[in-house]
Order: structure tokens, then sequence, then C-alpha cells
């Protein structure tokens, strides 16, 4: 350590002794010297700092009919809904979506009327990304949540999130309810919490666009959740009933199939048809009966958390049909 300064001439010992403890008054003497100046913060810990935010992602998801094919046991209209609130690096917030079930890429980042292929319809709630964090991500409790709509209450469960992200931890909000459509008849969802973890109490609401349903496809009406009689080599005609147009409107085509892209995910024009070309519903699996195509229509609205970045509450009412 740095020896203190030497007096500029011979001090009494007690009084010496007094000065000491006086670290914090200025002495004037000619031959003082000033103190090396601080170094400032290296530029990679500014520049970490500057890319933190707190941020949101909320995913509540109205799914018309039963939840499980040819298991009517599994429920029906089914109002799922999971949470979670963190300190992350900007570059992360797609990483923070998947964990509450959003898809990394939605399809209103296409043209209108267009269709890409890929891997995956939504990643399933939780699952881990193939994407490393850039940086650390801390998962907030912010006190109890609740969902209101109109006289409703229902609160939401709190639970540790398991690791499946890299460097992702703290807790998610989850909620899921069965014969759920009364809730949307109240014409907004709220999303209510009391606060915790430096976040203030706030109040989350959204508007819920028209419900979706898929009337037709092909010329084949479709009857509770099932179409058959629609060629394989022939365009896809989907038509649904009613139209919307305060939300996005998101059509997936394909099946589960691990290792294959074996979805098509649209970004539609809500004017109540479309039509996929058979040249890439041909890129799709083969149909069987034991894994027949999943055609997904889902009306998207979004709206914001306050006190967290972006409209990061995600509204989703689907309608789902099995293509034989």
């Amino acid at each position: 350590m740095p020896q203190p300064p030497q007096p500029c001439y011979p001090w009494p010992a007690m009084l010496a002794s007094r000065l000491k403890s006086l670290l914090f008054l200025p002495i004037v003497c000619g031959c003082s010297r000033d103190l090396p100046p601080q170094a400032p913060p290296a530029p990679h810990a500014r520049e970490a700092d500057d890319l933190r935010q707190r941020a949101a992602a909320v995913s509540l998801r109205f799914e018309n009919g039963h939840i499980e094919w040819q298991n009517p046991a599994a429920g029906s209209d089914r109002l799922s809904v999971a949470a979670v609130f963190a300190d992350v690096d900007r570059r992360d917030l797609g990483l923070l979506g998947t964990l509450v079930g959003q898809p990394a890429s939605p399809a209103s980042q296409l043209p209108i009327d267009t269709c890409v292929r890929q891997s995956e319809a939504n990643r399933p709630l939780g699952a881990a990304s193939a994407t490393r964090p850039h940086s650390w991500m801390q998962l907030l409790d912010v006190g109890n949540l609740e969902l209101r709509a109109g006289a409703k209450r229902e609160p939401l469960r709190v639970q540790l999130v398991p690791p499946v992200i890299e460097s992702a931890r703290g807790v998610r909000y989850d909620l899921a309810i069965d014969q759920a459509r009364t809730w949307l008849q109240a014409g907004s969802l709220t999303l209510q919490g009391t606060g915790g973890d430096g976040a203030a109490a706030f109040a989350a609401a959204v508007t819920v666009p028209r419900p979706v349903r898929v009337s037709h496809i092909g010329q084949v009406a479709v009857r509770q959740g099932v179409v058959q009689g629609v060629g394989r080599g022939e365009p896809l005609l989907l038509r649904w009933g009613s139209i919307d147009g305060t939300a996005e409107l998101e059509l997936l085509v394909g099946s589960d199939e691990p290792g294959t892209l074996s979805w098509l995910r649209c970004n539609l024009r809500d004017d109540g048809e479309f039509v996929v070309p058979a040249a890439l519903t041909e890129q799709l699996p083969e149909r069987t009966p034991q894994r027949p195509w999943l055609v997904v229509l889902l009306r998207r609205v979004r709206s914001e958390v306050p006190g967290f970045a972006g409209k990061s509450l995600w509204l989703e009412l689907t309608d789902s049909v099995r293509l034989l």
C-alpha cells in the first residue's frame, strides 16, 4: 500500500495522533501531493450495464375446442396463462419469450399473405432453446398475480423455472382454466400484480378480439375439429367465419415430426379466405391416420405491462383442425 504523505514539519506526538482520525479534512501543506485520479469503469462493463433492462413476457392463450385430439378428457376451451418478469440483456428478449411459449419469429414479421417453412410450431412452454444467452437472466418475483375478467378472479401459481435455458434462474407464473369461454365475454382480460423485487404494483389489460373459427378447408366443412377428403396434391383453401381488423392473423399447417422442416407459418390478411399453394404443402410430411396435419388459425393482440419494456403481453385466440 502507498505510504501516507509525510508532514511538512515535526508535529507533537499527541497532536499527530489526533490528526490521524480527521481523514476527510483537507490539510494545506507546501509539500502535499495530489491523489491519483480514479480510473473510469472499463468500457465493456459500461456497455453490459447499458444493454440490461427490465422486461416481461406474458402469454394468454385461448384454445377453442378439445385440447388433445381424440381425448375429450383433456379439457376443452382452455385459457392458459404463463408469465415471466426479468432483469435481462436486451439481446436475450427472444429467449425470454420462449419461457412462456411465444415464438421467436412470429408470422407478423412476414409480408402479408406469405408463408415460410420452419422446423417447429410454437415452442412448448419452458422448452429449451438452441441459442445460448448473451448474459445471465434473473427472473423476478413480482408478488401475487391474478387474472381478472369482469367479476371473475383467478390467482396464478408461482413456481421455480427449471434450468432449461443456461443462466436463467427465478420464477414463472402459470394458470390454466378449462371451459373458459365466458372469460372472453367481458371484452378484456387484466393481469393484476401486487409488485415485488423492485417492481411496483401494476395492472396490464388487453382487449379481446373476435373469436376465430375455421369453417371450411377446401370445399369440406369442419365438423368437431376434423376434416376428411382433401387431397394431398391440391392447394389448401382455408375459410373462416369471423373477421377482425384489430389483430394479427397467423396460420400454422404441419405436423410434429422431429428432425424435419414440418411446419408452414403464414401471415394472413384477415379477409375470410386464404389459399396455401400445393407447392408448399407438398413439402410437408405425409398425412397418416396416426399423424394427420394440424391446421391452426390464430388471432393475436399485444399490450403493454406497466413498468416493463415493449408490448410484452400477448393474447392469442386459436382454432385447430385435424386434416385426415
